[in-house]
Parts: structure tokens; sequence; C-alpha cells
């Protein structure tokens, strides 16, 4: 079998480098108004009776647990009510050798508590965009099928961005939840299983072979 010689030609998965304001989890559809992290923090209060708004009690006790629970680490999330029910972190505070990967200070975490498919109580959740990408789609695909590993817990799927129409590679980690069990352990658990599973889907992405 000879090598297609166009498959020298084909870009190789990258760490997303000077390309951070382009690779968002959170949607930004035309006409959406996109708020940044940083906003989101700072305004957080302001944005709070907005958030809670039309939400069950179950989802708000939940919500209001983990807002107590990141008060206390001091960490700096932001309220996101224009695009669901988000909370957001940046990626530091949860996997800190993210930014070894190439992810940016600014670059989020999401998390979120909705009904389960059964809807017989809540699912805990929360997604991080990987810090690779190519825009030959192929590459994403090869990358996603033959280099991702299968974790415990946790799931990689690809995406489009909204905002540039290239794919994501993107990682998500759910709980189910039982109201109203929403304990600092259980918080701690997702947040360490979530580092553990991304820090290491970064270690095996950055040995994805060149075509």
């Amino acid at each position: 079998m000879t090598l297609d010689k166009d498959d020298h030609k084909r870009p190789h998965l990258r760490l997303v480098v000077d390309n951070a304001e382009k690779r968002n989890t959170r949607p930004a559809d035309r006409g959406e108004e996109f708020i940044p992290l940083e906003e989101l923090v700072a305004r957080r209060d302001n944005f709070r009776t907005l958030f809670y708004t039309d939400l069950s009690p179950w989802q708000a006790k939940a919500y209001e647990r983990l807002e107590r629970f990141m008060a206390a680490r001091d960490w700096p999330y932001g309220l996101d009510p224009e695009h669901g029910r988000l909370m957001v972190l940046p990626v530091g505070i949860v996997c800190p050798e993210a930014v070894e990967y190439g992810s940016a200070l600014q670059d989020e975490v999401l998390i979120y508590v909705a009904e389960d498919l059964e809807g017989n109580g809540l699912s805990l959740s929360t997604e991080m965009i990987l810090p690779f990408f190519s825009d030959d789609e192929a590459v994403m695909e090869e990358a996603f099928l033959y280099s991702t590993p299968i974790h415990q817990y946790g799931t990689i799927f690809l995406e489009e961005n909204h905002q540039d129409g290239l794919l994501d590679l993107i990682y998500r980690l759910t709980f189910p939840l039982f109201p109203p069990a929403v304990s600092g352990r259980l918080l701690d658990r997702l947040f360490s299983v979530a580092a553990f599973e991304f820090r290491e889907t970064c270690r095996i992405l950055t040995e994805y072979p060149e075509g």
C-alpha cells in the first residue's frame, strides 16, 4: 500500500496557542452576548437573581451548595444565566497542570446541574475543552477515535465550536445526584476525578503522532 503524499501535508494536532478567545465552551450564537469569565466573576451578585429564577427547588439547593463550596475555598467563580444555568471557573483552579499543556489562564470549566434522563433525580456535570485542535477535521476525528483514552468516569466527545466552526475535543464528567445529597465530599471527589482524567487526556494527546 502506498502512502498518499497528501498525508504528509496534513496539519498536526496541536496545542491551542494564542487562540484562547476562539476556543470557548460556552455557546455564543449570532445575536447572543458573550460575557467574559472576568465579568461573570465581577458581576456574580448582579446575575444571581436571574440565575436562580425558575429553577426547581432541588436544582436551586444544589447550586447553593456549590456556591458555598466554592466561596469557602475562595475560588473565583461566575454565574452565567444567559446560556442555561452555568457556573464558570478558570481551568487552572480545577486542574493546575492544564496550563502546562496549553490551556490559557482564562480557559473555562463549566459546572451545571440538570435533571437526569429518567427524570428521577439530578446530575452534576463539569465540562472542559481540551487544549488541542486542528483545522483539519480528519485530524480531530482520528485523534478522537484512536488517541483519546477511555476513562473510568468521564467521557470525551467532539463538538463544533459555534464561534469559529472548528471541532473541539471536550471532556465531560457527570455524577448522579439523589436529592439532596450534594456534599463537600462529593464535590471534592468530582473535581479530583476531573483533574486527574483531564490531565491524563492531555498527557496522552501530547504524544499524538504527527501525520
